[in-house]
């Protein structure tokens, strides 16, 4: 665990465990650590409802978990299912659900059991599609950070055939997921030497020394080049970039993308490469992955596609949430039923028309204002827009804005955002 670290003086750490022998192994490895360490673990499972079996094998679980005196939680996935790419929809509903329990329960680490096997078959999967760089060619970190979560993975330097060996010697039975029998996976494939041989561990090893310093660069590029906006966007200095290499400029302007996209990963390589191009001519008018880029006072402009914002949260009185994965929301006071939703153009032309637009104190770049977020009462009516101090009505409402994407521009987990957070 002492790659992971640093930990604070009893950590409460959370793990998921499906019952493989994998996460079997790590919760009970996790729980000696835990105990030596004064913590708490608490092992999360989750009923993904795919399967007839799956809620008693949740349940298998949990009796395994309390004879080994640690505390378990099942976490289900419920709603429609997609009918395509399942196993990746089925992952990140996992990671939503353990993430999101882990921030209601104020728990900053979540381990996941992935292994040198796991890692080996990453890095082949993702070398063959077309991932020579540094950044395609390196397989899983140790520890990596969702949502203000930290993802451990502390067995990869470890194999599965040494996992079930300690299994054994523990005399622990686990579940044998039928998934992994199912050669139209492409994981199960590169497993069973179908799709070509894995790469060595020292190879591994290589690339991933070569993505930890061009990660280096691209962190002291974007900390020089790149300023967030509390409002939900970012400056880059362009020429600043002139000259850096062509990988370290197409993983930077991935990273702004996704952070204020709200996405989880980076938009694919051809349109990320064009993109690039084009910024560093000056050109503008582009969309990519949910974003708009410009050139706005001679900077880079990335903001918020509006139309590419869906989501709608109700206001039911006081309360917190995330919207459209990229801010966090506190409404306090009562107020009229109404929703958070895109402002859009109709609401940049509502404002104009009521007259009530004030100065704009930080500046928002015209472009940006139809993406941002807009409080509006259940007639329709446009009540407030906080970023631009649009509160006309003056209805109690006490809203604070605050920016929290679901990527972090840089690896380290911290997103520097100028600005204040926005409150009415």
């Amino acid at each position: 665990m002492a790659a992971c670290g640093p930990f604070e003086a009893k950590p409460h750490v959370a793990v998921g465990v499906s019952g493989g022998s994998d996460s079997m192994a790590l919760m009970l490895l996790l729980a000696d650590w835990v105990r030596g360490q004064g913590g708490k673990l608490t092992a999360l499972t989750v009923d993904h409802g795919l399967r007839p079996e799956a809620a008693n094998e949740a349940r298998t679980v949990a009796g395994w978990a309390a004879k080994a005196g640690i505390d378990h939680r099942t976490l289900a996935w419920t709603g429609i299912k997609p009918g395509t790419a399942v196993q990746a929809a089925a992952r990140e509903a996992r990671y939503e659900l353990m993430g999101a329990w882990c921030r209601e329960n104020e728990v900053l680490h979540l381990a996941t059991a992935h292994q040198q096997d796991d890692q080996r078959e990453t890095v082949a999967m993702r070398r063959a599609r077309g991932g020579p760089d540094q950044f395609g060619s390196a397989g899983i970190s140790s520890v990596s950070t969702r949502r203000g979560v930290r993802l451990l993975r502390p067995l990869l330097p470890v194999t599965g055939a040494t996992l079930k060996s300690y299994l054994q010697s523990r005399h622990q039975c686990w579940l044998e997921d039928p998934s992994n029998r199912h050669e139209h996976y492409e994981r199960i494939r590169w497993r069973r030497g179908i799709e070509g041989p894995l790469p060595t561990n020292g190879e591994i090893l290589a690339w991933g020394e070569a993505r930890r310093e061009a990660e280096r660069e691209v962190a002291g590029l974007l900390a020089r080049s790149v300023s967030v906006h509390a409002a939900g966007f970012a400056l880059i200095d362009v020429a600043a970039w002139a000259g850096s290499n062509p990988a370290i400029l197409h993983r930077a302007l991935g990273q702004v993308v996704a952070t204020i996209a709200g996405r989880d990963y980076l938009p694919a390589r051809a349109p990320l490469d064009r993109a690039v191009q084009k910024l560093l001519a000056g050109q503008c008018g582009l969309s990519l992955g949910g974003t708009l880029i410009s050139i706005w006072r001679g900077q880079g402009l990335i903001c918020r596609e509006a139309a590419a914002v869906t989501d709608s949260m109700a206001i039911v009185g006081p309360q917190q949430f995330i919207w459209d994965r990229r801010f966090l929301m506190t409404i306090s006071g009562d107020r009229p039923a109404g929703r958070i939703e895109v402002l859009g153009e109709r609401g940049v032309a509502e404002i104009g028309q009521t007259g009530h637009f004030r100065a704009n104190p930080m500046d928002i770049p015209a472009l940006v204002r139809p993406s941002l977020a807009a409080i509006w009462a259940a007639t329709g009516r446009l009540s407030a827009v906080p970023h631009l101090g649009f509160d006309p009505y003056g209805e109690g409402l006490r809203a604070q804005f605050r920016f929290r994407p679901h990527y972090s521009v840089t690896s380290s987990g911290f997103t520097v955002a100028y600005g204040w957070p926005h409150t009415i």
